[in-house]
């Protein structure tokens, strides 16, 4: 009889996993023709994911489920709260700049060519999540600027600023080995993304013919996502994470879109004298177009969480983390102190903004204040 549950049991497992491998074939053929060969552009990044080279696809199991994949909503054990939250992001090249000598202006310019001045700041009015669901209302601001010629300088700027909603909702199936998840985002978005000259700087209606430019749009999107649950071995609890995010893309006109991307990882946890374990690989953009001049690895993510003394908020007192987003070392750790709804992220991390993997380096800093219960 035992024999015969053992393969009753296994059966079960193969006809779920063959579902799930048919429902990614099916999205995958669907949408192929729907890809787009950028970087792949996230709407929000969890700074707990980032520290762990952003694999996050099939390890999410807080209330960035809405951002990364709606399925892990499923994977929340208790409701958590978020008030008040406001995380920074900021390139290290304003902290080399800070030290640079300003008073050789030409020097100054050229220690700028070529860099990228990232910065952005994001914030949550108002965030609730539970098992299986979760909803937010968030706003946020971008700076992208990046400076070339040292002879004739230009620049390539992408700002706006931008709030917006979103909500999802997570099921699970055969035997909750299968979550599946939805959700749908409205974003409201004011900016711009152009070429600027020294020509149109000099221009005296410059102010007002930038300010023109700068439209409001709105786009709404929503994305799926899969997370499959396989058997646990030993202490080794797996789960396979697929998403479809930004379904048809997100038009914002002057100031860029959000296209679609497709993302795929795998995911364990697993605990050990007391501390918990989630380590995470991911493959982003899957139907990116690569070509010799591209690279694969800088779309491949991978970290790992340590975590100890989980609270009820579903976050743990600390918490330490690393990994690589493609080519480039992250880490990070995360305070959130017993009997105290503050917790406190950070994370290092490194973005490719050239054409191949270790090619153009940009590293950052991203910390985050939250009131949360």
């Amino acid at each position: 009889m035992i024999n015969a549950f053992k393969e009753r049991d296994t059966s079960k497992s193969i006809y779920s996993l063959s579902f799930l491998i048919i429902i990614f074939l099916s999205l995958f053929c669907s949408f192929t023709q729907l890809s787009f060969g950028d970087e792949p552009q996230h709407l929000r990044q969890s700074i707990r994911a980032l520290g762990m080279g952003n694999s996050f696809t099939a390890a999410v199991n807080d209330e960035s489920a809405l951002f990364y994949n709606p399925a892990g909503l499923k994977s929340l054990q208790q409701h958590i709260f978020e008030i008040a939250t406001v995380d920074l992001t900021m390139s290290q090249n304003y902290f080399d700049l800070a030290e640079e000598d300003t008073d050789d202006q030409a020097a100054f310019i050229g220690e700028l060519i070529g860099k990228k001045l990232y910065a952005e700041v994001n914030s949550e009015v108002f965030s609730i999540s539970g098992p299986g669901w979760g909803y937010a209302v968030f706003g946020g601001a971008l700076a992208d600027i990046t400076i070339h010629n040292p002879t004739v300088p230009f620049l390539d700027i992408t700002a706006y600023v931008q709030k917006g909603v979103i909500c999802g909702l997570a099921f699970d199936f055969l035997d909750e080995t299968l979550d599946i998840g939805f959700n749908v985002k409205l974003i409201e978005r004011n900016g711009i993304q152009k070429v600027i000259y020294i020509s149109d700087y000099l221009d005296e209606d410059f102010e007002d013919n930038l300010r023109d430019e700068m439209k409001t749009e709105s786009s709404y999107s929503p994305d799926i996502g899969f997370i499959y649950h396989l058997n646990r071995f030993y202490n080794l609890q797996t789960k396979l994470g697929f998403v479809v995010r930004n379904i048809g893309s997100m038009e914002f006109g002057s100031s860029g879109e959000l296209p679609m991307t497709m993302d795929i990882g795998i995911a364990t946890e697993s605990e050990l004298a007391g501390f918990d374990i989630i380590m995470a690989v991911d493959y982003v953009d899957l139907t990116s177009e690569t070509t010799e001049e591209t690279s694969y690895q800088r779309n491949l993510k991978m970290g790992m969480e340590i975590g100890a003394f989980k609270r009820s908020n579903g976050h743990h007192a600390l918490s330490v983390r690393f990994g690589s987003n493609g080519p480039y070392f992250t880490y990070g750790l995360t305070l959130n102190p017993p009997f105290l709804p503050l917790k406190l992220d950070y994370a290092s991390w490194s973005q490719e903004v050239g054409t191949v993997a270790g090619d153009v380096e940009d590293k950052r800093h991203s910390v985050q204040i939250a009131i949360n219960f």
